[in-house]
């Protein structure tokens, strides 16, 4: 294997790592979100359900784009470090 092949593997674990990583950061988000918002389980979402859950899926949007930001960045400066947002 030569530099080009390992640096191509290096980035498809990478790759691979940053999607597992994001879906684990979506069920937690989902499940914070519902927990803070939806204090009566029903067929459907109340009005002030629905605009909880609307500001605070948009707040963790913004957390989570700020996040994403900053792995790129350290990623395209070769640093390391996990981001660390659930642990």
């Amino acid at each position: 294997m030569d530099d080009g092949d390992i640096n191509s593997a290096k980035m498809q674990v990478q790759g691979q790592m940053a999607a597992q990583y994001i879906q684990e950061v979506m069920q937690v988000i989902t499940s914070k979100c519902f927990t803070k918002c939806v204090t009566r389980p029903g067929p459907k979402l109340d009005d002030s359900e629905k605009i909880c859950t609307a500001k605070y899926l948009d707040a963790m949007a913004i957390v989570s784009q700020t996040w994403a930001s900053r792995a790129k960045a350290q990623a395209q400066m070769g640093g390391g470090g996990d981001g660390g947002f659930l642990g």
